[in-house]
């Protein structure tokens, strides 16, 4: 081909690409927001402060009149707002009205979505227009693949030179303002376009990502607003847009003199306080605990001021095992496991004397020290790997640390008494691996997402669930094969830049490049992990050995005794039946019953029990997280009855001592809020609702509730009705008790509350979501007949969900159609139709659902003998 005459003609690059980059290529905002952070850890800051300017972009139940007329100044009309609150002038207030128009709502949900703006913040070396013209704003960059290290020696977070672009996923514009430093040691001098030096010490750039629309638009068409700064200090800045109360917080770094503001506006997601709690969770893992790290992270809200702060990595010290593994330079991997799983008091000294538990790491002595370690290598770990290892992968993984915990979710009593497990919470523990659980890879401090990710499908990266899937042994199996489950392990892998160059981020960011070495490196960890395995089973087959040598015996005798007497009172049961079916003196005799016969008869009685025992530890499970509500509830009766006793006095108190000093008449023509009489009226109708329900939760707890006593209904409702009765008031609910005979049943009273309680929460709950405009009405009918006593309990709400086709399911433990309204997760306990079903029964009652034309209906029937 003769190329003598051929043109070259360039490549262009539209500029739709950096929206592909940017708010196309991130997966969510949390991920974008957790890129900026990175960048301000590259510019060797200390710190980094995200803050959620969202005080007046979110729809609240209550603002006080700044926050009305703050809306107003900000460009809401009033009338709008009108129609949304309403003013409450017992409490100067504004509140949410109860029939807001959804329409209306909808629009001024809308309208003060614009007034959210989001900040990140670090106080590093700042940018110069140099830096900010050649790598800021070029795309792909290779500034930080080339130079990995900060000028404090920081290996840098990022490299793909995208991170940037994640302002575009969080906003529609940008604004950043950069103070930087002009040492000449931290980096060079600052120059324009044309090499000339300038007398700026900062900039201003803003961007509006809307700019990269449009056809045939390229990205050289596409330009930043920059503009030169005099100011010398980044705090006069940062004033302007952060209150000083939340830098004053921020003990490592007072001087804020250099730095980088980011100002987010036009927010593509709704920063209403359930989102900005995620990002902090999100950044609660991003980063390995404070001691490690030696960089911070604050989280700010205007919306609530004082709920974040720093966000701090969490150290697990409730574990049952740990394990710490680290790889160096010729492939040498130390491992230590730590034993806290085991009450070594309680095991004894006949234990240890068995030949497996004298080899060495088995010893009392060992169990007592808590720990073992061990030196191997990769080729021990993955044997045969290396002789067909033709691209020297163990050599490209390079060196890693490895921390990993395992930790039981629950236990029970004859598990822990036969394995002489320690006592621990379950529920604390629960809630820290619903938070922390799964294996973290960090990269130079910061995580690499989204493995281990909770909720995410990247949460068990290494496999762990197939490994326990193949071998599904239990921990005791005396042919071994125990794989550890992924749900009840946590921990944290770190690698570097510096030493694991063969680990590439995805240009998503999200994730390393899967090649042959990272494939590898998962085998490496799970095999690390299968130490672990190795080292509890061995100790548990043990432990089950010596407890069948113990008890073996007694137990087999208990059974066999249960086996006889089953026997003999059926055949005890089929002879009296014989004898009274029997009519007619020469009635042939029925044949014996075969062995086999009576065998599988008992084997199908055994399972049914085992069946039967099975459901009740699960109710009693339930029940003990029930009783433990109710404990803690008694242990502060106490104390709340003293204050219950300080409420119903102490604003007559109050206004007798300033009636000595001053008059009530003097403050005829003042406001309300300026006048402290009305002040104390107004305290006192407050203190008169926490007296309500210090008296409903200290009801509850009585003893004497506790006690099958004589129960009147008509006062018992009365009752009920006024502790209720500010829930009910402040819903807009009325509590209809006008068809209730004069009955009374011996009950537990507690019962009785239980019932009633479980219903009205359900009913209010109802209420809450029901979108019809009609008034609310609880009613409770109670009848008798000759053979029971009826309780009928009706509301007018929604009624049951339309879709549940099979009504009687809400009795079912753990059954609720109560969902988060942002993620559609479960939040209801399900327990309490449960519950009252339950309740019924041990009354010997029956509950049965009525279906009204309208709403909720539910009959209790109790047999005439609980009737006085």
């Amino acid at each position: 081909m003769d190329n003598q005459n051929a043109n070259r003609i360039p490549f262009k690059v539209s500029a739709r690409t950096a929206r592909l980059i940017g708010r196309e290529n991130i997966a969510n905002s949390k991920g974008a927001i957790i890129e900026l952070v990175k960048n301000g850890y590259d510019a060797d800051s200390k710190i980094c402060i995200v803050y959620f300017d969202n005080k007046y972009s979110t729809l609240l139940n209550e603002i006080d009149e700044a926050h009305f007329n703050e809306l107003i100044n900000k460009g809401i009309e009033e009338s709008l707002i009108s129609d949304i609150y309403e003013f409450q002038e017992d409490y100067e207030l504004y509140s949410l009205k109860n029939d807001v128009d959804d329409n209306k709502k909808s629009q001024f949900k809308t309208l003060i979505s614009k007034f959210s703006t989001l900040y990140i913040i670090d106080a590093g070396e700042g940018m110069t227009q140099n830096i900010i013209r050649d790598h800021w704003m070029t795309i792909g960059t290779d500034n930080k693949a080339n130079s990995i290290f900060t000028k404090s020696g920081r290996v840098k977070a990022g490299a793909k030179g995208i991170g940037r672009f994640a302002l575009d996923r969080l906003g529609g514009k940008c604004e950043m303002t950069t103070i930087f430093n002009s040492n000449p040691e931290i980096q060079a001098p600052d120059t324009d376009i044309d090499g000339n030096p300038t007398d700026n010490n900062g900039y201003k750039w803003i961007v509006n990502w809307e700019d990269f629309e449009g056809d045939y638009k390229t990205i050289d068409s596409v330009g930043a607003i920059l503009i030169g700064l005099d100011t010398d200090n980044l705090k006069e800045e940062l004033l302007k847009v952060i209150p000083e109360e939340y830098l004053s917080k921020i003990e490592s770094e007072e001087e804020f003199k250099f730095g980088t503001i980011l100002k987010i506006n036009d927010l593509r997601d709704n920063w209403e306080d359930y989102f900005v709690d995620q990002v902090y969770s999100d950044l609660e893992v991003l980063v390995p605990p404070k001691e490690s790290g030696g960089f911070e992270i604050y989280v700010f809200s205007s919306l609530l001021p004082e709920k974040y702060g720093e966000v701090l990595g969490s150290i697990c010290d409730d574990f049952d095992y740990k394990l710490v593994a680290s790889a160096d330079e010729n492939q040498n991997v130390k491992i230590t496991v730590y034993r806290n799983e085991y009450n070594v008091e309680l095991i004894p000294n006949g234990f240890f004397q068995r030949e497996a538990m004298l080899k060495e790491n088995y010893k009392k002595s060992d169990f007592i020290k808590g720990f073992w370690s061990k030196t191997t290598t990769f080729s021990n770990l993955l044997k045969g790997f290396k002789e067909i290892d033709e691209d020297n992968i163990f050599d490209n993984i390079g060196l890693f640390d490895f921390t990993f915990y395992f930790l039981k979710r629950a236990t029970n009593s004859v598990d822990s008494k036969r394995f002489f497990n320690r006592n621990f919470m379950s529920h604390n523990r629960k809630d820290w691996l619903n938070k922390f659980g799964g294996i973290k890879l960090f990269r130079d401090n910061f995580r690499v997402r989204p493995y281990g990710e909770v909720n995410n499908v990247a949460f068990d990266w290494l496999g762990l669930g197939n490994r326990k899937s193949t071998s599904p042994a239990g921990i005791a199996k005396k042919e071994g094969g125990y794989k550890v489950e992924p749900e009840n392990v946590a921990g944290a892998i770190s690698i570097s830049r510096l030493t694991n160059v063969n680990f590439e981020d995805k240009s998503s960011r999200e994730g390393l490049q899967e090649n042959k070495t990272f494939k590898i490196f998962t085998l490496l960890i799970a095999e690390i992990i299968s130490e672990f395995e190795k080292d509890r089973s061995y100790i548990a087959r043990e432990m089950d050995e010596y407890d069948n040598i113990l008890y073996g015996p007694e137990r087999d005798r208990e059974k066999a005794e249960k086996l006889k007497n089953e026997i003999i009172a059926k055949s005890r049961a089929k002879k009296e039946s014989k004898d009274n079916n029997s009519t007619e003196n020469n009635a042939q005799e029925e044949p014996q019953t075969e062995s086999d016969k009576e065998k599988e008869i008992l084997a199908s009685e055994l399972d049914r029990k085992e069946e039967e025992i099975e459901k009740l530890k699960d109710e009693q499970k339930i029940l003990r997280g029930l009783a433990s509500s109710g404990i803690v509830l008694a242990s502060f009766s106490h104390d709340l009855s003293k204050l219950n006793d300080v409420l119903a006095s102490r604003t007559e108190k109050l206004k007798t001592l300033m009636l000595e000093k001053i008059s009530e008449s003097d403050y005829t023509e003042i406001r309300d809020s300026k006048n402290p009489f009305k002040q104390i009226e107004r305290i006192k109708k407050q203190d008169l609702k926490l007296q309500n329900w210090l008296n409903f939760s200290l009801g509850a707890t009585r003893k004497d509730k506790r006690k099958r006593k004589q129960l009147f209904l008509k006062p018992y409702f009365l009752n009920f009705k006024n502790d209720w009765e500010t829930v009910l008031s402040d819903r807009g609910i009325s509590m209809d008790i006008t068809e209730i005979e004069d009955l009374d049943m011996r009950v537990f009273e507690i019962d009785i509350d239980s019932v009633f309680n479980n219903l009205f929460v359900n009913s209010i709950d109802a209420f809450i979501i029901s979108k019809e405009e009609r008034s609310r009405v609880i009613k409770v009918k109670v009848s008798s007949t000759t053979k029971e006593i009826i309780v009928d309990y009706y509301d007018n709400g929604p009624g049951l969900s339309k879709d549940i086709s099979e009504p009687e399911v809400i009795f079912e433990p753990l059954y609720t159609t109560r969902r988060n309204l942002h993620t559609g997760e479960e939040e209801g306990t399900g327990l309490g139709m449960w519950l009252i079903k339950s309740i019924v029964e041990e009354n010997d009652g029956k509950t049965r659902l009525l279906y009204p034309e309208i709403g909720f209906g539910l009959r209790i029937t109790f047999p005439i003998k609980y009737k006085r």
